[in-house]
């Protein structure tokens, strides 16, 4: 996790920790409604010019984004949650087309 999303996150627990009815059993959106959340995404997605996707898209953005910097298949799977890098790979073996080119011009370096 980024370390802003660290630092944001830590902040929204202490202000919910000021709540009368805080628990242990926190959470980051505690007490919003899924309606809530979908207004405010496509809300700041409106005022950014961005495309409005669902929620679980952003999973997806996740996994594209690191797998787009290189990021080791298996670390992906594993920020997932996925049971196997077989699912991982069947999820996004598509964002990998240039590994073959790759593959061949570190052949030809090497000889």
């Amino acid at each position: 996790m980024p370390n802003i999303l660290i630092e944001i996150l830590a902040e929204q627990k202490k202000r919910q920790q000021r709540l009368h009815n805080f628990s242990d059993d926190f959470r980051i959106c505690h007490n919003v409604r899924d309606t809530t959340l979908r207004r405010k995404k496509e809300l700041y997605s409106l005022q950014a010019g961005l495309k409005i996707i669902r929620v679980h898209d952003f999973r997806h953005s996740h996994a594209s984004l690191l797998a787009h910097y290189n990021i080791n298949i298996q670390e992906i799977s594993r920020r997932l949650g996925h049971a196997s890098i077989e699912e991982t790979w069947r999820t996004y073996c598509h964002l990998y087309p240039k590994d073959k080119e790759r593959a061949v011009s570190v052949l030809n370096f090497s000889v």
